[in-house]
């Protein structure tokens, strides 16, 4: 590319037209063209998943009740425990996104703290120097796995067993399983669990949950009735 621009012409003032401006391109293309090809270590996912995060980051503002972001599986506390009561969590809150209604998808992401007191405290416990991007700070979990004395692929398994054993319904407990996703931004690795509205409503344990923004409410059996209507209205 060294000295190539010599030889693409940009008209100068305002001269410069639409048709001027396509045959630079061509132009631009026909010098570069040659060069380019297919690449065979080409990644279409996790092109895709850094795009497709920031989106979800992004759009976290407007569709709060869709989204979802934790830190990590450990408490900050040091001890270097897996919070099964936070991972609990987790797979309520992937409830209480698929019982907003028919067709909705949604999403937690482990591995980004929403709030700088926490990332800063990653970052005193394990030496992160976590990512910002807008509010948000991607920690990644590779220093959980560390602390945890387990490979990334090991902590992956270990989450994808506990989804499997977990007290969620079927089929939203197939689904989960089977589209949980270990992906890289840029330097760290993040795992996102998927969610989506099923046929009828989801529960965990027998226990039916909404989310309402950033907060996850418990059904009270009371409005089961409504909840199912609505479904059954949506189908």
């Amino acid at each position: 590319m060294d000295g190539s621009g010599k030889q693409i012409i940009v008209p100068e003032g305002g001269r410069w037209g639409a048709e001027d401006r396509a045959k630079s391109v061509d132009a631009a293309a026909g010098l570069y063209g040659s060069v380019f090809g297919p690449s065979k270590s080409y990644d279409p996912a996790r092109v895709r998943w850094i795009t497709q995060m920031e989106n979800i980051l992004t759009q976290s503002y407007t569709e709060q009740a869709s989204y979802d972001f934790k830190q990590g599986f450990l408490r900050l506390d040091g001890k270097n425990i897996f919070d099964e009561e936070s991972f609990d969590k987790i797979l309520k809150t992937l409830v209480g996104i698929a019982n907003i209604r028919q067709g909705v998808r949604g999403y937690v992401l482990v591995g980004v703290a929403d709030t700088e007191a926490d990332a800063q405290r990653v970052s005193k416990l394990y030496g992160v120097d976590p990512i910002p991007f807008d509010r948000f700070f991607i920690t990644g979990v590779e220093h959980e796995a560390n602390a945890l004395r387990k490979s990334l692929d090991d902590l992956f398994r270990e989450l994808a067993t506990k989804i499997k054993a977990s007290a969620l319904s079927e089929p939203l407990r197939d689904y989960v399983a089977r589209n949980v996703k270990s992906v890289r931004y840029y330097d760290k690795t993040i795992f996102v669990f998927e969610t989506c509205a099923q046929s009828e409503p989801s529960n965990f344990g027998g226990a039916f949950f909404i989310r309402h923004g950033n907060q996850l409410t418990e059904i009270p059996t009371t409005q089961y009735g409504d909840l199912f209507k609505r479904f059954l209205a949506g189908m």
